[in-house]
């Protein structure tokens, strides 16, 4: 007989940790992974000030996975995932829209 083994998706991963800890306890490590993030973005160099030149330590991107994964399973805990997909969109679009205005005053 073929066992068939079913892989878990990343979210799915993510669900299964948000449901083992406690509201209170993900609120905290929330805290602490974006207090941790916000020390490497102001660890960033910015030599000359030039816009297009910031150097960001390599830990930053394992920061921005622990902030994203943290506040994911918040949501997960409360239940507003769907809120959140919709303020992302709301968000992006508004920003867009800003976007082509610049664009159309220069």
């Amino acid at each position: 007989m073929i066992e068939i083994i079913e892989q878990e998706t990343l979210e799915g991963k993510i669900r299964k940790i948000a449901e083992h800890y406690s509201r209170r306890k993900q609120w905290l490590q929330v805290i602490e992974e974006a207090k941790e993030l916000l020390k490497e973005l102001e660890n960033a160099a910015n030599p000359f000030e030039y816009e297009g030149l910031v150097y960001l330590p390599d830990n930053t991107w394992s920061e921005i996975a622990d902030v994203i994964i943290m506040c994911a399973q918040l949501a997960m805990q409360h239940g507003k995932e769907d809120q959140v997909r919709q303020q992302l969109e709301y968000k992006v679009n508004r920003q867009l829209e800003r976007i082509e205005q610049e664009r159309l005053r220069c």
